[in-house]
């Protein structure tokens, strides 16, 4: 009779080390399937990002080609809010240094995400903000005249 246990629960517990392996094998193939579908969503959000700034460098060109944007007098009434200015700072303040979207976000405590979303906002008020395109990043630098523009007229007021 003894024996006779054993074996129903030797039995027993080799079907749940089956259905065991059976469910560990669906979690792993999930997993992957879930990595997989992860690493699509990464590479189209990349490439929604590129066609953003792609639509952005053209809404700036053409503003250039209407001749709005060469005049810099239409910013004086900007208002940035207070991560556009320390992002608008950060910008100004570095003389002409190229900076990539990570290098903004560690700087300021943000996230890359939170960064384009600022840098579209304040492109989208007009502040000519340049983007230089390499292996794959984006960089970013504040055109030199507005710059300039700034330093004598402080078009955009921050608080210092």
């Amino acid at each position: 009779m003894k024996k006779h246990q054993d074996e129903q629960i030797k039995t027993a517990f080799t079907k749940v080390k089956e259905e065991m392996t059976d469910h560990l094998d669906a979690i792993n193939e999930n997993t992957n399937e879930i990595n997989s579908t992860s690493n699509y969503v990464k590479e189209l959000e990349k490439k929604i990002n590129k066609l953003n700034e792609k639509i952005e460098d053209l809404t700036v060109n053409i503003s250039e080609a209407r001749g709005e944007s060469s005049d810099f007098a239409q910013l004086k009434n900007i208002h940035l809010k207070p991560k556009e200015a320390e992002v608008f700072k950060l910008l100004y303040e570095n003389m002409g240094d190229l900076f990539d979207y990570r290098k903004i976000a560690r700087a300021l405590g943000l996230t890359q995400n939170s960064v384009k979303k600022k840098i579209s906002s304040m492109i989208s008020k007009g502040i000519p903000i340049i983007k230089k395109y390499f292996e794959d990043n984006t960089f970013l630098v504040l055109d030199p005249d507005f710059r300039n523009l700034q330093a004598k007229n402080n078009i955009i007021k921050l608080n210092k």
